[in-house]
C-alpha cells in the first residue's frame, strides 16, 4: 500500500474509533511505568508521537514543563483536547502532522514517546530515526506497543488486520531489538505489562472487516494462545490479554 492510501486508511479508522478509544479503560493502564521509566520532571519537554486521544500526553503534562502531541487524525486530536480540558491541563500543544517527517528541530525534546503507534507505521525505521533526531543528547526515547515472539506474529497480524484495516504489522521482540540497533541506539532497556480488554468491549470499540470471523478466531484461541494474547474465558465472558512491551534507550 502506498503512503497516501495508508494515511487515508488511518484517518478514516481513527476518526471512527476516536470516542470509543478513550472509553477502553485499560488504555490508561501502567502510565505510571512510563513516568517512572522516563524520570520525568519539570525540566522536561516531551513529544508524544501519534498521540491519539491524548492519554499519554495528559499524564506526562502533570509531571513535566511542556508536552507536544502530534497526530494525523483531527478526530483523535479533538478527543485529546476534551481530555485536556477535563483534566484542566494547560501545558500541552496539539499538532496535526506526519510522524515520518517531524516538523521540529534536532534535539528539541528531552523525552520522546510513542505508545500503540508503531504497528500502524509503514516505515518504523524512519519514525524511530525521527524520534532520535528530535531527542536531545542524553534524553530518552520510549516506544510502547504490542510485541510478541516471532512464532506468534503471523496469526496475531491476521487477527489485527481484520479488526483494524490500518494495522500494518506488530513487530516481534526480535524485530524491535534490531530496529533500535539499526537506528543507532545502544543499551536498549525493556519492560512489560499485560493489558486486559474484554472481548465485548474490544468489539464495540472496533470496526472490523468481518466481525463474526474476528470473534470466532478469538474465541477459538481460548486456552490455545496461537494469537499470543492469552484469551481467557470466565463465566461466558472472554478476555484478551495483550502483551505490551516498553522499549527505551537514552539518546
Amino acid at each position: 500500500m502506498n503512503t497516501q492510501n495508508h494515511h487515508k486508511n488511518i484517518v478514516e479508522q481513527f476518526t471512527k474509533q476516536a470516542s470509543g478509544y478513550s472509553s477502553i479503560r485499560s488504555h490508561s493502564d501502567s502510565l505510571e511505568k512510563l513516568i517512572a521509566l522516563s524520570s520525568a520532571s519539570r525540566k522536561d519537554d516531551v513529544l508524544d508521537i501519534a498521540c491519539g486521544s491524548g492519554i499519554v500526553s495528559c499524564e506526562f503534562a502533570k509531571y513535566t514543563r511542556h508536552v507536544t502531541g502530534i497526530d494525523m487524525t483531527q478526530g483523535m486530536l479533538d478527543e485529546a483536547k476534551k481530555l485536556q480540558l477535563k483534566q484542566n491541563i494547560k501545558n500541552i500543544t496539539w499538532q496535526m502532522g506526519d510522524v515520518e517527517n517531524l516538523p521540529y528541530d534536532d534535539g528539541s525534546f528531552s523525552i520522546v514517546v510513542s505508545r500503540f503507534g508503531f504497528h500502524h507505521f509503514l516505515n518504523p525505521f524512519k519514525v524511530l530515526s525521527e524520534m532520535k533526531r528530535v531527542c536531545k543528547p542524553g534524553g530518552i526515547v520510549i516506544v510502547v506497543d504490542v510485541s510478541l515472539p516471532d512464532s506468534k506474529i503471523k496469526k496475531y497480524n491476521e487477527m489485527e488486520k481484520n479488526r483494524d484495516c490500518s494495522h500494518v504489522a506488530a513487530l516481534s521482540l526480535t524485530e524491535f531489538t534490531v530496529l533500535f540497533e539499526k537506528v543507532g541506539f545502544k543499551n536498549l532497556n525493556t519492560d512489560f505489562y499485560s493489558m486486559r480488554i474484554g472481548l465485548k468491549e474490544q468489539l464495540e470499540a472496533s470496526f472490523p472487516s468481518d466481525s463474526e470471523a474476528l470473534k470466532g478466531m478469538i474465541i477459538a484461541d481460548a486456552g490455545v494462545n496461537d494469537l499470543g494474547i492469552n484469551v481467557t474465558k470466565t463465566n461466558d465472558e472472554y478476555s484478551l490479554h495483550y502483551p505490551i512491551h516498553i522499549f527505551s534507550a537514552n539518546n
